[in-house]
């Protein structure tokens, strides 16, 4: 094994629950897939992780790392997840590799920022929606903040972001079928969020209000939302 390969797997034990620990903060996990089931494949797909990174290092080929990004990426959404939360998952391995003296401008922080970069989509309906997303966050967090309570704004922020990666994995895997699974699943989630009096469907209703014509395909899946929402005012 390389130097840096073999550092990077003597460290296993330390960056995997380093990297998933942050994650666990989420009510999500808890209310998705039940304590147990999620800290137990959360450690274990943290530790998968690593290994592919040292893998990747160890054949100096960053696209072992990339190529098991987009299809771990496939497989998760199936699973009620999607590319924003893998994504979380590997900047939380970075920060770990930071913590460790593997920061930029070393072999494992760029590997890992190469996975990262990997589960952008590049081309389509989702790469045009993944390019938008700041705009069209900031247009939701507008359109709703006049009912959002004080010191919510963050919140709100991250809230649109992770429906915008819902949509874009759906649009880019062709699985209608896996968003308006979600959909129904986070209509009764939601008032964990405490965003209250900010409902789920005013966060959709601002997120179709968003969408401008460009964005046909993500409007029209949208639309199919099996919950009942209402679009608010532009």
């Amino acid at each position: 094994m390389s130097p840096v390969s073999q550092a990077v797997e003597a460290l296993t034990r330390t960056l995997a629950p380093a990297s998933i620990q942050p994650l666990y903060a989420d009510p999500f996990w808890n209310a998705r897939y039940g304590p147990q089931r999620a800290r137990r494949f959360g450690d274990e797909d943290a530790v998968f992780h690593v290994r592919y990174l040292v893998q990747a290092l160890d054949a100096q080929r960053p696209a072992i790392l990339e190529d098991y990004a987009r299809w771990l990426r496939t497989l998760l959404f199936t699973r009620g997840m999607c590319s924003l939360h893998l994504d979380q998952h590997f900047e939380g391995l970075s920060l770990a590799l930071q913590a460790e003296g593997f920061g930029p401008g070393t072999l494992p922080h760029t590997y890992v920022q190469a996975a990262r970069d990997a589960l952008r989509y590049p081309s389509g309906a989702a790469h045009l929606l993944e390019d938008a997303s700041p705009a069209l966050i900031a247009d939701g967090v507008r359109r709703l903040e006049a009912r959002l309570p004080p010191g919510n704004r963050r919140r709100l922020e991250q809230e649109l972001r992770l429906h915008l990666s819902y949509l874009s994995d759906a649009l880019a895997l062709d699985r209608p079928d896996l968003w308006e699974a979600h959909l129904r699943w986070y209509a009764d989630f939601w008032p964990q969020r405490g965003l209250a009096p900010v409902t789920f469907p005013h966060l959709l209703g601002a997120l179709k209000a968003a969408l401008g014509p460009e964005h046909a395909e993500a409007r029209t899946l949208l639309a199919r939302a099996p919950v009942s929402w209402e679009e608010l005012p532009s």
